[in-house]
């Protein structure tokens, strides 16, 4: 195994004594026995040779010195792994509840002298230790690496202040003394000040906001369009399965058309937003992490007084102001001339967020995003709409704060209005909707030990119901292990062995070097090639799931789903329908079917507008069998559909979806 020399440049160390700082020291210092301030070895935007930190603080003290939880909260989430650099981390998975059984079991596996560059780690096992995750009580979250100890943790447990969390271990290989690193991160996810807390003089900066240009020559913006081509081919795994490489080549050959004489930063992320749009990479998981500046940061909004919404292919008065409120329901015959065939095509275009062939996705964006026809909502307009009794409007759009009230108003009393608040208001629940029926909301697989173990308690206690309604819409997914924790509390036979695995591309990942949370010789671990098949492969975390033998529900399973359930929540009613454990009732699932790309995802930031896109570099396969149950390039489809209608996302009281199971449940079906 390889062993780095280690060297630490020497910095400052703090000494101040607790009465000088306690007025204002609010959080407790994190080794016991010492005074606040003492031990610190590097601080935000000092130096470790040459790698700036900016934000961590670093603390030495004597190997197996407890450490202490320096204010109360609730652990999100802990394991064992190493640092490659101060911004870069590798993890291990581990099944045990304390760090040094994790880190046992790493070794009884072999798994540390396997994992990391060249089959061995880059870095000496004393390195590899513990880390967790504490989310405070007023949002903030502190993360502290370079951890051992055998204190049972479970995630979602609450810890007090100065409760020990660990023991003092190794948690950066260019450090050869014992040590702790601790971060803060504020409630809005940017980092914050390690050190204003404990009540010592801070160095912390906070970061800056990004700037954007308001102009990029032609140089800048081929090169820009450049890296994003090249990021999309090297990284995402799934390319094959929605884009053909003459599609590709159209799509940058139009790009860099586009941008001949240089291009204003408006226009050219409208380029980026539609390369993942309906024209090329229109994966679910594949996000632009940088505000939209003709939608989402447009200093002044516009908005009309007839929106119009799409369903199949029918453009109708979705919603209206005051002044046009009579003509809501009625068909739109053209806007601006466009015939409804031309809205309904060019508004296809702009839609993204979906895998494959999703139709489920595309419906509901179409009938709620009126902006795709327009490309924004920055500028005011005023649109021709020719309506089906031949009112002719002249809608000149307002300004959003001048604009008042639309029609038909979403009230408390909506299925939709109440759907929204059950799902924003917990990530489970349970109810009984009759004496045989009880409905299980699931509206997160972001689950916790604890959030796992109460809702087995809770299965425990409705084990004797014969029916159960699960809902997992407005589910946006999570944690693959709690899907499949929740699903051994339901399946009846160990799952049936769908050859599931996840795959990475085999190729030099240069457009890495644009990453804001890879290196550029990111080495995926665990990954190995496998004869025939090009890429790395992965099957951990992919295999049977065996049934639950402490809580196992056998009653009758129903699970509601629609374009929303997405990645984890696709996941979840998949494996329960492929192993003919329940019936489905909805619509297709936000995500496919077959497979999706939400494990894990490099940022790339293009160099000179700055624009941030998440790609997906893991493909994580479900089923390779394509049926006629489960069609190539779809989400999981329903047994029983329920369409998509107007009254169920704006004016309806009953939730259809909801209502067509406890008919089908009724009958006996």
């Amino acid at each position: 195994m390889k062993h780095f020399a280690s060297y630490l440049v020497i910095v400052f160390t703090l000494c101040l004594s607790v009465n000088a700082v306690h007025a204002q020291n609010h959080w407790l210092w994190p080794i016991k026995g010492m005074d606040v301030g003492r031990g610190v070895i590097c601080a935000p935007q000092q130096y470790i040779g040459e790698e700036l930190n900016f934000g961590d603080l670093i603390v030495a003290a004597p190997e197996g010195t407890d450490v202490l939880c320096p204010a109360g909260g609730v652990i999100l989430d802990f394991g064992v792994g190493y640092r490659k650099s101060l911004q870069e981390s590798v993890s291990f998975h581990a099944g045990s509840d304390n760090f040094d059984s994790m880190l046992g079991e790493l070794e009884d596996a072999g798994e540390l002298e396997d994992a990391g560059e060249l089959n061995s780690l880059p870095v000496s096992n004393r390195y590899v230790s513990g880390d967790i995750f504490i989310r405070l009580d007023d949002g903030r979250m502190i993360f502290i690496s370079g951890l051992t100890g055998d204190i049972p943790m479970k995630t979602g447990m609450r810890v007090e202040e100065g409760e020990i969390i660990g023991k003092v271990g190794y948690a950066y290989y260019k450090i050869d003394r014992p040590h702790i690193i601790l971060s803060v991160t504020g409630s809005t996810g940017r980092p914050d000040d390690p050190m204003e807390p404990f009540g010592i003089p801070t160095t912390f900066l906070d970061p800056e906001e990004m700037a954007t240009p308001e102009f990029l020559t032609e140089e800048q913006a081929v090169e820009d369009i450049s890296v994003l081509m090249n990021a999309y081919r090297e990284l995402f795994p799934s390319m094959d399965e929605i884009v053909t490489p003459v599609q590709f080549e159209t799509f940058r050959s139009e790009a860099l058309g586009a941008v001949r004489g240089g291009i204003s930063y408006s226009d050219l992320y409208d380029i980026v937003y539609s390369s993942i749009t309906s024209r090329l990479m229109h994966d679910s998981h594949i996000r632009i992490r940088t505000p939209n500046p003709r939608v989402d940061v447009a200093a002044q909004k516009y908005v009309p007084n007839i929106i119009h919404g799409i369903l199949g292919d029918t453009v109708f008065v979705r919603h209206a102001s005051e002044r046009y409120r009579e003509h809501v329901g009625k068909r739109i015959v053209s806007i601006d001339g466009m015939r409804p065939e031309e809205i309904c095509s060019r508004s296809r275009d702009m839609v993204s967020g979906y895998d494959g062939d999703n139709q489920s996705v595309v419906n509901r964006l179409l009938l709620v995003k009126y902006w795709y026809l327009y490309g924004g909502v920055d500028m005011p307009r005023t649109v021709e709409v020719v309506l089906e009794d031949g009112t002719v409007i002249e809608d000149e759009w307002v300004r959003q704060e001048e604009s008042g009230a639309y029609y038909p108003q979403m009230t408390k009393s909506t299925a939709q209005y109440k759907r929204m608040a059950e799902s924003s208001s917990g990530k489970y629940s349970f109810g009984m909707l009759d004496d045989n029926t009880v409905l299980f909301r699931l509206g997160s697989f972001d689950l916790t030990d604890v959030d796992l173990e109460s809702i087995a308690d809770s299965l425990a206690r409705y084990q004797d119901v014969p029916n159960m309604i699960i809902d997992v819409r407005y589910n946006a997914g999570g944690e693959v292990a709690a899907v499949r924790k929740v699903a051994s509390y339901l399946l009846g036979e160990p799952s049936v062995n769908t050859g599931s695995y996840r795959m990475v591309n085999d190729t030099v990942f240069s457009s890495l070097r644009y990453s804001v949370n890879y290196s550029e010789r990111a080495v995926f671990s665990g990954y190995e090639r496998v004869d025939g098949c090009s890429g790395f492969y992965s099957y951990d975390d992919c295999g049977i799931i065996t049934p639950d033998t402490c809580v196992n529900y056998k009653g009758r399973l129903y699970i509601l789903t629609d374009e929303t359930s997405n990645s984890a929540a696709t996941l979840f009613p998949s494996i329960l329908s492929r192993n003919h454990r329940a019936v489905t009732v909805g619509r297709e699932t936000g995500s496919g079917y077959h497979y999706m790309t939400g494990y894990d995802f490099a940022r790339i930031m293009l160099p000179n507008s700055r624009i941030m896109i998440q790609i997906p570099i893991v493909k994580c396969v479900l089923d390779d069998a394509v049926t006629e149950r489960y069609p190539a390039g779809r989400g999981l489809l329903p047994d029983y559909e329920v369409p998509l209608t107007y009254e169920e996302v704006y004016t309806g009281t009953v939730d259809p979806v909801l209502s067509k199971a406890l008919s089908i449940i009724a009958s006996g079906q």
